[in-house]
């Protein structure tokens, strides 16, 4: 069978199981999978891209819905200005009192900055966002598409303690962090396209 929507999806893990009494759980192992994505996955079918404006006020961003991971922060600025993350804690020592254009940033439960805007500058966040999560309202998304044994293997991951086979555990498990670790590599590639030119180290004419 298929696995290129959430019903083929559904037949196909209950099927691996070999239990008919497990329709109303395989709901919730999809979702523990999904969960699973959430704070593993990073493929390039999970970023996206929004605008806002830096406040004059405060030094503190709202991060986007769905927000996962930072990719890019930058302020369209004329060249653009491309800031720079840091820790909180390395944060707590550029915080600068006076106003311009800031230069670094942190991720907490907002994006905060180093100082806060001397103007209205136009943020860009390139990140990984969630992707919708599968329903009988949504049959499919990019990751069950483009990458459907992670949901297959991640929903088997989840049933097998539920079921009192923990013996089948390591299995699943091995297979799902082998396409996980795959999928991600392939994003990785994704970004570093090209032909890397050595350059040598020291002085040149």
């Amino acid at each position: 069978m298929s696995l290129d929507n959430y019903n083929n999806l559904k037949a196909e893990i209950a099927d691996w199981l070999d239990n008919d009494d497990l329709t109303s759980r395989i709901d919730t192992f999809i979702d523990l999978a999904e969960q699973h994505h959430k704070h593993n996955l990073r493929v390039r079918e999970m970023i996206k891209r929004a605008t806002a404006s830096c406040s004059t006020t405060v030094r503190y961003l709202a991060l986007p819905t769905g927000y996962r991971h930072m990719r890019n922060l930058r302020l369209m600025t004329t060249p653009v200005t491309r800031l720079q993350f840091v820790n909180e804690d390395e944060m707590t020592r550029q915080i600068n009192s006076a106003s311009g254009k800031p230069k670094w940033y942190t991720i907490h439960e907002e994006i905060e900055f180093d100082r806060v805007c001397d103007s209205e500058y136009s943020a860009e966040m390139i990140y990984y966002a969630d992707v919708t999560a599968l329903s009988s309202s949504n049959l499919t998304n990019p990751i069950l598409t483009n990458y459907p044994a992670l949901y297959l293997y991640g929903s088997l991951v989840a049933a097998e303690p539920f079921l009192d086979n923990d013996e089948r555990i390591p299995t699943w498990k091995g297979l799902y962090e082998e396409y996980l670790s795959s999928a991600n590599l392939s994003d990785k590639k994704s970004r570093h396209v090209g032909t890397l030119v050595s350059r040598p180290i020291g002085a040149r004419p």
